[in-house]
């Protein structure tokens, strides 16, 4: 590739000789040749401007026209700067088609979550314990506390719980008869249940005993908008795999009525025993 960079040295008026320069463009933004032509002065040219004779010597002017290597080196950036640019919208198109396979993967169900954080009702230490791996979490298993139920001051029983447990409760999130889902370990803790894939699991647990009959409508909505709130923060894969956990040591016969419901949900995989 070969491009000149000429640059005119003329007086107006006659008596030197003007220059024409030449820089030849080798094919870097850097390298020119320089060349030096001499023009006569009766030449013209539609670089040089029009310019008036002047009858002293002294007060002749000269005018130079200067076609600049920065046209070049702005060539060479803009070469930079269209890179750049379809490095970002092509960063663009992917941020937002995975912000549309996240929304369509999810639809709503319509149920509005009442979440009361850790830090709000309970005391528990929890920073010593494993933490979840939110991109690897595809397990759900939900059971009950088989404990006395609440339709108010549901945190009193919570903490009554805790106290006979000793520690924070083993599930991620309990959702009670207040109709408000209660935040145990959440979506940052793994589960106490060794018999689980802990690290990809959480679990759910009603407040009450479900052997015999259903929770309240209001707590199984609970739980269908807490699923939902888990994919929606990415906290929970979606084709997650939903089970229910029944502890055969309180009773053959533990958590029926609720495992008979959730046989009906999206995503039931089966029973998990533990003892």
């Amino acid at each position: 590739m070969e491009v000149n960079q000429n640059v005119v040295h003329a007086t107006v008026g006659g008596g030197l000789h003007p220059s024409y320069t030449s820089s030849k463009y080798t094919g870097s933004c850097d390298n020119y040749q320089h060349i030096e032509v001499y023009m006569e002065p009766t030449e013209r040219t539609p670089l040089l401007p029009s310019g008036r004779s002047s009858t002293s010597e002294t007060s002749s002017t000269s005018a130079t026209v200067l076609l600049s290597p920065a046209i070049y080196t702005k060539e060479c950036i803009n070469w930079r700067t269209i890179g750049l640019l379809l490095m970002f919208i092509s960063g663009l198109v992917m941020a937002t088609y995975l912000l549309w396979q996240q929304t369509i993967a999810v639809p709503y169900n319509g149920y509005k979550l009442n979440l009361i954080r850790h830090d709000i009702w309970s005391g528990a230490y929890l920073h010593d314990i494993a933490q979840l791996e939110a991109n690897k979490v595809v397990n759900v298993y939900i059971t009950h506390t088989a404990s006395d139920e609440c339709s108010e001051n549901c945190a009193s029983l919570l903490h009554g719980l805790q106290r006979a447990h000793i520690g924070e409760l083993p599930f991620n999130f309990l959702l009670a008869g207040d109709c408000e889902t209660y935040e145990a370990r959440g979506w940052q803790y793994v589960s106490s249940f060794a018999e689980l894939p802990q690290s990809s699991s959480l679990v759910l647990a009603f407040v009450g005993e479900f052997s015999q009959w259903l929770p309240s409508m209001c707590q199984l909505q609970m739980a269908q908008a807490l699923l939902w709130e888990s994919q929606r923060r990415l906290k929970l894969q979606p084709g997650y795999q939903l089970y229910v956990l029944r502890n055969v040591s309180r009773s053959a016969r533990d958590a029926d009525a609720l495992h008979r419901q959730l046989q009906r949900w999206p995503f039931y995989a089966g029973q998990l025993e533990v003892n």
